[in-house]
């Protein structure tokens, strides 16, 4: 009795089986921060699933997806160790005066949701889209953009010139491939030692003219200190000989007033100089250097 049914209850094992996977094959879950894109026979059909539950034909239809959030794409020395999602090495290139450097920078960047469909199309992948755009643009312009840059510029503030000049133009280019960039970082440039001695030495040339410069200002400013002077001595004796020709008794008040202290004050003639003497101070002088004698008797 029991065997009549066995068959029975494989085929509708087997049949809810299909239908399960049938089931769950129609339906298309798309997580937030992602796209999916509907293809039918490989061919893309005009739809793009954003982030929900979605319905498609089972096995003819599938879906390719893409993330759009901000992801990023860093050089440095060392990629291995890299938390970037698309690491890569340094990109190798020189100044305009041809120092070596090597240039270290982070791209961040997302795909346009609206773009999924073109970029399947014409680019491919996630990672396809990376190496073909995102790669290869971005290593090229980093590698000839600095050549217009000497290596003094690029060492000072003239890399802030060479990372704007990448980003403006990577920007236009990404966008046309459906990818829009965030921010272009250029984090460092790595110079030479050799260049880093030659720059010390430089460095050290300039600060010694400048030294040099100051101590020829000094000098110069010493000279024309001594000619300043000069010249207000000699307005001094211009003017007092002009105000000696005007009025001549000048020089006999001069004259005078060098005199002995003792002299307060004088006739003066026209035909020459009679000093008159403190006479009472000569007195004082006198009476305060005089001994008198003692003129007591004694009983």
């Amino acid at each position: 009795m029991l065997q009549k049914f066995v068959p029975k209850i494989v085929v509708g094992v087997i049949i809810f089986i299909v239908v399960l996977v049938v089931v769950l094959n129609s339906f298309v879950v798309v997580q937030a921060g992602n796209v999916r894109v509907l293809t039918q026979f490989g061919r893309t059909v005009g739809v793009t699933f954003q982030p929900g539950i979605h319905i498609k034909a089972p096995f003819i239809q599938n879906t390719v997806n893409y993330s759009t959030r901000q992801v990023t794409y860093e050089t440095s020395d060392f990629p291995e160790t890299s938390d970037a999602n698309y690491p890569d090495y340094s990109v190798d290139t020189t100044s305009l005066d041809g120092q070596q450097i090597q240039i270290k920078y982070t791209i961040r960047f997302a795909i346009d949701g609206k773009k999924a469909e073109w970029i399947l199309n014409n680019l491919g992948t996630m990672d396809q889209l990376v190496e073909k755009v995102v790669k290869t643009e971005a290593r090229s312009l980093s590698r000839n953009i600095p050549k217009k840059y000497s290596a003094a510029q690029l060492y000072s503030a003239g890399v802030f010139d060479v990372m704007q000049e990448i980003g403006d133009t990577l920007k236009p280019v990404f966008e046309r491939n459906g990818i829009i960039m965030d921010e272009f970082l250029l984090r460092k440039i790595d110079f030479t030692e050799q260049y880093f001695n030659v720059l010390e030495e430089k460095q050290i040339a300039e600060e010694r003219i400048v030294v040099e410069r100051n101590i020829l200002e000094q000098e110069k400013i010493k000279k024309e200190q001594v000619i300043i002077q000069a010249e207000a001595e000699a307005k001094q004796i211009e003017i007092k000989g002009e105000a000696l020709k005007l009025y001549p008794e000048i020089i006999q008040l001069e004259f005078i007033q060098k005199l002995s202290p003792n002299i307060s004050w004088g006739i003066l003639p026209e035909t020459g100089i009679i000093p008159f003497l403190d006479l009472s101070k000569i007195a004082e002088g006198l009476d305060s250097s005089t001994i008198i004698p003692d003129t007591t008797t004694e009983e």
